[in-house]
């Protein structure tokens, strides 16, 4: 029986962002002596993990893994400023494919930092990008998921604070979260261009 109703969206690349890491690890092995080492997974799929690595890719989980002297990329997450510290200590060669759009959330951390503004990122605790966002201003920052912790925030002057997002959450579900923030603290401040990554926008069509 045929089914009525169903629309088959087309295959959907990567984003923008996670392209440019792959090619960056693509072009790093075949300009730099192998083995090049890459922090965390370049992006989260396991077949392109496996191609890279075919090609002489070693994945890491951290730089104490790297031997001093390589080379070593840092994934599309991006990192936070105390493994740029452990890497240059290490007098590894860096490259960072940290995605544009997870740089201008983190130039935005340290921008409200210096300001002194309580910083609410919309994120997952255990997700490489919000571990690295985080580590930019650990002091000024606080983590939520949910409504419900949103509810409960507390900060030192309600008239200060700015709300930014872990770039690759759902749309709807970050509105929900910001709608609370915005319930409880009126002056809430959002950047001027969103955070969110286009790729993760859902687009409805006749």
């Amino acid at each position: 029986m045929a089914l009525e109703g169903v629309v088959l969206a087309k295959p959907r690349g990567f984003c923008a962002g996670v392209e440019r890491a792959i090619e960056v690890v693509e072009r790093a092995l075949v300009i730099y002596d192998k083995p090049v080492y890459v922090r965390k997974e370049i992006v989260h799929n396991r077949h392109v993990v496996a191609a890279l690595r075919d090609q002489g890719a070693i994945f890491v989980e951290e730089l104490a893994e790297v031997p001093a002297g390589a080379t070593v990329i840092f994934s599309a997450h991006g990192v936070a400023p105390s493994v740029w510290e452990e890497a240059q200590h290490k007098n590894l060669r860096i490259i960072d494919a940290t995605c544009p759009l997870v740089t201008k959330v983190h130039l935005e951390v340290l921008r409200y930092a210096k300001k002194d503004y309580t910083i609410v990122l919309i994120g997952h605790e255990d997700h490489d990008e919000v571990i690295g966002t985080m580590g930019e201003a650990a002091d000024h920052m606080r983590l939520i998921t949910t409504v419900e912790d949103a509810n409960r925030l507390e900060v030192p002057d309600p008239q200060k604070v700015v709300c930014l997002t872990q770039t690759t959450l759902s749309v709807d579900d970050t509105a929900v979260v910001i709608e609370a923030l915005r319930a409880k603290f009126p002056e809430l401040v959002l950047p001027g261009k969103e955070d969110i990554c286009y790729a993760t926008h859902f687009v409805s069509r006749p």
